[in-house]
């Protein structure tokens, strides 16, 4: 959003209100995907030499488990406060600020719940849902392979 300096008097805290598409801004990852545009609202306030401008950013999104690929919708609701130097200035552009916002609170990885036991390596069932036989039928042949050939060289 660019913020015209001459459209805003000093001391007085103006409503506004925005919408951007989050592909636009290249907010999707691999385990996120917004369901609806990303809608602002806020207020600013201009100063004799800065600007502060806050509000919330409000979306709808999808994560995706880091662990059991699991969907689940979200409401997000962002709050922001930044502040600008506004001396020599006709505009401010705040579209990437507001950007690195939504990018820093994104985690690094998303869990459907903390305990989330995940996918068997094996056999892909969804370990939450399901007790997959993957474990017994390794634990019982895992090391097969290694107990013949220990009595391999014993024999030999």
């Amino acid at each position: 959003m660019k913020i015209h300096l001459a459209h805003y008097k000093e001391d007085a805290c103006i409503p506004v209100e925005h919408q951007y598409d989050p592909k636009k801004l290249e907010l999707e990852f691999v385990d996120l995907i917004y369901e609806k545009p990303l809608f602002l609202s806020g207020t600013i306030e201009k100063g004799q030499e800065t600007l502060t401008f806050r509000g919330h950013l409000k979306s709808q999104v999808e994560h995706v488990c880091g662990r059991c690929l699991k969907r689940i919708k979200d409401d997000i609701d962002q709050p922001f406060e930044l502040f600008y130097e506004v001396k020599g200035l006709e505009d401010i552009e705040t579209t990437d600020d507001l950007r690195e916002i939504l990018i820093l609170n994104h985690g690094i990885s998303f869990l459907c719940r903390e305990n989330c036991r995940g996918l068997c390596p094996h056999c892909g069932v969804n370990l939450n849902e399901k007790k997959c036989q993957c474990k017994e039928n390794l634990r019982s042949h895992s090391f097969a392979p290694l107990k013949q050939l220990w009595k391999n060289k014993e024999g030999g």
